[in-house]
This record gives C-alpha cells, structure tokens and sequence, in this order.
C-alpha cells in the first residue's frame, strides 16, 4: 500500500515475447529504464532465458525477470539513485503475464522447417 508522502516511480511489465531470430541481449537494462523514465515512454528489453514455464502465473516466470535486472549493475546503481532522490522503484508484474509469439516466430512456424518441427512435436506429445 502506497505510503502517503513518498513519491513512486513503477517499472510495468506488460508482456513477454518470444522471438526465434537472434536479437542482440539488452546490454544494460538500467540504461534503458532510465531512459523510457526520462522520456516518460515505455521501453523494451531483450534477454535471453534458459526455459520458458508453461504457465504464466507460476512464480518462476516471474523471477526470471528479476534475476535478469538484479544482475545489472547499472539497473541496481539506477533504482539506489532514485532512492536518493526520494522515489521508491517499484516493479509491476501482473498475476498472468502474457506470453506472446514475436512476428519471427510466427513466421517461422508457418514455414516448412517450423511445420516439421511441429508435427515432431505433436507426435511426441499425442494428448496436445
């Protein structure tokens, strides 16, 4: 509950998208928060993850996420230097996240490779 007094500033993580093109991995995710706070317009990141949960609400999605700004350095340096100017950061993560397909992968799946991959998929997991 926001304390009366205490000025907020509020990372909102709409959604995820997942892309099978190789996009360059956000150097300094600090940089870029700073930067859509100072344009006051929303931003993107990209990060590499290890595996993706097949649900949204499970919490391990979720810290995905925030391991990736904890190791940051620049991310921490921003949030402790808006703390010394009176804003407390707070990171806004929706119960389901939604996960979405990046016009990449839909691309990809719709082409003859990306079709073969699939049937391999269903005939590995005939109840999907």
């Amino acid at each position: 509950m926001p304390r009366q007094g205490q000025r907020y500033k509020t990372i909102r993580i709409t959604d995820i998208t997942l892309h099978t093109s190789h996009k360059q991995p956000t150097l300094s995710i600090g940089k870029k928060v700073r930067q859509a706070f100072k344009s006051m317009k929303p931003g993107r990141i990209f990060g590499s993850i290890s595996y993706a949960e097949p649900t949204t609400s499970s919490p391990e999605s979720k810290t995905v996420l925030i391991d990736m700004m904890k190791k940051d350095p620049e991310f921490v340096k921003m949030v402790m230097e808006e703390e010394k100017n009176g804003y407390k950061v707070l990171l806004e993560l929706p119960h389901q996240i939604p996960i979405l397909a990046g016009k990449d992968t839909i691309e990809f799946l719709a082409s003859v490779n990306g079709k073969r991959i699939l049937r391999g998929i269903a005939k590995n997991n005939p109840e999907s």
